[in-house]
């Protein structure tokens, strides 16, 4: 599988100057405008095969304010323009006149409900608390009228609390992670934990430029990873693209859109559009060369706070543990040093939630991974779960990843023990099968034998005594096990106690 993904990583790369990829899975720690780039490589979602599902766990944010009744009103890009410049003709190269121009910032999906986006689109509630983020705004969006849209009540959300957010010009630090108002079932974008983004590496984004509807833009390169938190790329963004995924041939994030090149035109610095004299027109902002620009910047994903990445890895698996996704699971899978890692130890094991699914399959494939790791208190929480729900599976499962049958030293009881006093023969007789230490007394010095007859369960009797246990051992008390039936008012089971310390049986 992973075999896979580097392969395809490397016919995307083929131009990239480093021979060695960096592993981009493994644990962590392991208001300016943009443009164009040559040619205006933008597209309609609907046009970009391959890139749709991203779309989908793409989000454009949308100021309250142009929301009236449900209904989201917004100028055409035409009409900003105009506006804006004074003038009704426009260059052949300025691109999707007549959609409209309602969004204001993106952000994307890395868990069901944590949204990324860039810091100087929202560093505070008061923020946040202005807008709207809405998914599916696309080309296919119903523009009423020229005037007005309407939206999924399901594909709007809103900001319930901010995560981490930073906007920092010293430390070139841009981007915020957002907790939204409720879950989402869409797939969320897989993003780098590790390693460092190609030098040449091919790189896409999907946002809405000046507000348009969500556009993906392609055929881009990363120019420069020097730099320790951003990188530099000659993708085409403008105003709206800010806070946008950009990510490789695989859907993989490597940073988050925050800025971009611009030029002197009119008195301002733009990125987008300026006003051409020569033509009596408006044109798109072009560059021919990046090398001599700020390019598109992208602040790395690797350089936001370890712990909300993690957050979103750890959630994203519960998330397919619970709903039985295996799909969604095994994308998220590639990210097993997550299983080992103390947050999951602090939220609760995925192990034990893919038990308590009873999903074998989810819950074998995370053993693989930690099996070898886990600690003698987690085994046999795991050991004590199986066996509460006759999970006889899951219990040959884990004993066949060599996990101790009698792992559990801080219990009172070994997994044996407990099962005898349950009355549970078929688990008694698994873990003995697998190795489980059957001359184990309690602190009495009850044998499994005492604690069988005690219980008066004759079918485990006879389980232990066919597995070697002596019916005539006498516990702290001086006494056989037939006694303790006895005593219990169990007098078939006695006498048949005491045949078997006879050798009558």
């Amino acid at each position: 599988m992973l075999l896979g993904i580097f392969a395809l990583s490397l016919n995307a790369q083929v131009n990239s100057k480093i021979t060695e990829l960096e592993y981009p899975f493994a644990a962590p720690g392991t208001e300016v405008s943009r443009g164009v780039f040559g040619k205006d490589d933008r597209k309609e979602i609907k046009d970009s095969e391959g890139f749709k599902d991203f779309a989908r766990a793409t989000a454009v944010m949308i100021n309250k304010e142009s929301v009236y009744n449900n209904e989201f009103y917004s100028w055409s890009l035409r009409e900003r323009l105009q506006r804006q410049f004074g003038t009704n003709r426009f260059d052949e190269n300025v691109k999707f006149l007549d959609q409209p121009a309602l969004g204001s910032c993106t952000g994307f999906l890395i868990a069901t409900d944590i949204l990324v986006t860039a810091g100087h689109c929202i560093n505070s509630m008061e923020d946040a608390n202005k807008f709207v983020w809405v998914f599916d705004y696309t080309s296919d969006s119903d523009f009423i009228d020229g005037r007005r849209l309407r939206f999924k009540d399901q594909n709007i959300y809103e900001v319930e609390s901010i995560i981490t957010s930073k906007l920092d010009d010293d430390t070139d630090d841009d981007y915020a992670i957002l907790r939204l108002n409720r879950k989402s079932n869409i797939a969320p974008y897989r993003f780098r934990t590790s390693g460092t983004v190609l030098e040449d590496g091919a790189i896409n984004t999907i946002g809405s430029p000046t507000g348009l509807p969500l556009k993906l833009a392609t055929n881009a390169i990363v120019i420069d990873n020097s730099p320790s938190n951003w990188f530099k790329s000659n993708i085409d963004s403008f105003p709206g693209n800010s806070g946008g995924p950009v990510f490789d041939q695989n859907g993989f994030i490597e940073g988050i859109l925050v800025k971009g090149a611009v030029e002197y035109s009119g008195s301002r610095y733009t990125g987008d559009y300026k006003y051409d004299s020569n033509c009596d027109c408006v044109k798109t902002v072009q560059w021919n060369n990046v090398n001599y620009t700020a390019g598109c910047q992208a602040h790395k994903i690797t350089a936001v706070p370890p712990s909300p990445l993690v957050m979103a890895v750890y959630e994203n698996l519960e998330y397919a543990i619970n709903n039985n996704l295996k799909e969604r699971f095994n994308s998220w899978n590639i990210y097993s040093w997550i299983y080992n890692y103390n947050y999951s130890n602090q939220m609760g094991r995925l192990e034990n939630l893919a038990l308590n699914n009873n999903n074998l399959y989810f819950f074998q494939s995370i053993l693989s991974t930690t099996a070898e790791t886990l600690s003698d208190d987690n085994s046999r929480d795991l050991i004590d779960s199986a066996i509460a729900d006759n999970n006889l599976k899951a219990l040959k499962i884990l004993l066949n990843k060599n996990l101790l049958a009698d792992a559990g030293i801080n219990s009172k009881y070994t997994a044996l023990q407990s099962a005898i006093i349950n009355g549970k023969n078929l688990v008694v007789e698994t873990l003995i099968y697998y190795g489980a230490d059957t001359k184990i007394r309690t602190s009495n010095g009850d044998t499994l034998l005492h604690i069988a007859a005690r219980n008066g369960n004759l079918n485990l009797v006879k389980i232990l005594l066919k597995n070697g246990l002596n019916a005539g051992t006498k516990n702290n008390s001086k006494k056989r096990p037939e006694q303790v039936a006895k005593k219990a008012r169990h007098k078939s089971l006695a006498k048949y106690l005491k045949k078997a310390r006879k050798g009558r049986l």
